[in-house]
């Protein structure tokens, strides 16, 4: 599957949203403070000012990957807090495979919405309201899935 490239550089403090249609028709964006290393699998792209947070645990050569992640509605925004461990998220995505080292794809709902390659805080905007499941899924360079992933099942009122 040929995936198209969108590049964002700019400083620590910007985000990336990256504009989404739902079923119904309302707009729903996703950004990361990561801006970097975000690749939106859509095709519309927006930039506002954040801040950078770190949440990435050293690699150790002994343990297998594992991802922990949390989150916080507000409104219809839902803002996702993740930490992987014997992993490093990292801006390679279709390069080689680096043992302990990839990005993560994101999907709502069980659509894909993006790839992430950098560490920091998500934010999902303008969710529908009702229930929504959440995935976060640890994938190699080469997007490899490595069969970890953390689901989250929210609610928007």
């Amino acid at each position: 599957m040929l995936m198209r490239k969108t590049w964002i550089y700019g400083t620590a403090t910007l985000i990336v949203l990256g504009a989404l249609t739902t079923a119904c028709g309302s707009k729903e964006e996703v950004a990361s403070s990561g801006a970097a290393g975000l690749k939106d699998t859509m095709a519309a792209t927006t930039v506002a000012q954040g801040k950078t947070e770190s949440s990435v645990k050293t690699v150790t050569s002994s343990g297998k990957p594992a991802i922990d992640a949390d989150y916080k509605v507000e409104g219809r925004n839902v803002t996702i807090t993740y930490q992987t461990s014997n992993f490093q998220i990292a801006d390679h995505m279709d390069q080689k495979a680096v043992q302990g080292e990839g990005h993560l794809h994101l999907y709502v709902d069980g659509k894909q919405k993006a790839m992430i390659g950098k560490t920091g805080p998500l934010t999902l905007t303008n969710l529908a309201a009702g229930k929504h499941e959440i995935k976060l899924e640890l994938q190699q360079n080469d997007h490899k899935d490595l069969n970890v992933e953390k689901i989250l099942n929210i609610e928007v009122k």
